[in-house]
């Protein structure tokens, strides 16, 4: 299957480090040189068109986590139904450039790996990623542990700050719902529920910065 991607920005990376998921580029030869000299170090197909840069790409393989053994590398972001596609979108952006391994968002009730704006948003930053849908989050945590995993929830509401907690080597991090926060459910199956700390007034982050610095805190802490 394939989808078709017109932010610019996102078409470039996707040919720079991801070339082989790019099927054809359209741009126009007098005002998309750069792009089309990109492409062609890539012998990548390029049809020529006044009507702007698209491209054709291959959807992100989604994989199935059984086969996996729940073996999904060493940082793992659930994503507990995220609606926004690019809050979604700025979250994998994140995640590829903090080194996380493995997304997982639920088969239903959540903005779709596979939506353009999704793609576009992550700036390609998808395709470097493991993918993942799960039927029942609040399973998967279950077997993640067996497989020794640390579940860490996070929640504006928690009493643990990210600031004084360590971590293990193999690591799940839970983010949720934009408005409502991770379900109870799944807030209750977590090892530890941690809050970003708050300096100023506003109450709470957007979606998307609250995962960048609690990706950025968790692999500060596992590197030094």
């Amino acid at each position: 299957m394939s989808i078709l991607i017109k932010n610019i920005h996102c078409i470039k990376a996707l040919i720079n480090r991801n070339p082989e998921m790019v099927i054809s580029l359209k741009a126009d030869s007098k005002k998309d040189s750069e792009i089309i000299a990109l492409a062609e170090s890539r012998n990548i197909q390029i049809d020529l068109t006044t009507n702007g840069v698209s491209a054709i790409c291959k959807e992100p393989p989604i994989k199935d986590i059984k086969s996996q053994g729940y073996e999904l590398g060493n940082m793992v972001l659930i994503m507990d139904e995220i609606q926004d596609t690019r809050n979604l979108g700025s979250c994998l952006r994140s995640a590829s450039f903090f080194g996380v391994d493995s997304v997982v968002i639920p088969k239903n009730n959540s903005a779709d790996f596979l939506n353009p704006a999704v793609i576009e948003t992550s700036t390609g930053g998808i395709y470097d990623l493991d993918l993942y849908k799960a039927t029942n989050i609040a399973t998967l945590q279950e077997n993640l542990k067996k497989s020794g995993y640390w579940i860490s929830g996070f929640s504006e509401h928690a009493e643990i700050s990210l600031e004084e907690t360590e971590f293990t080597e193999k690591n799940v991090l839970i983010i949720g719902n934009e408005e409502k926060g991770i379900r109870k459910l799944v807030e209750r199956n977590c090892d530890q529920v941690l809050k970003i700390n708050k300096y100023g007034q506003t109450s709470s982050l957007n979606v998307a910065v609250a995962t960048a610095i609690a990706l950025f805190e968790v692999q500060k802490k596992l590197r030094y």
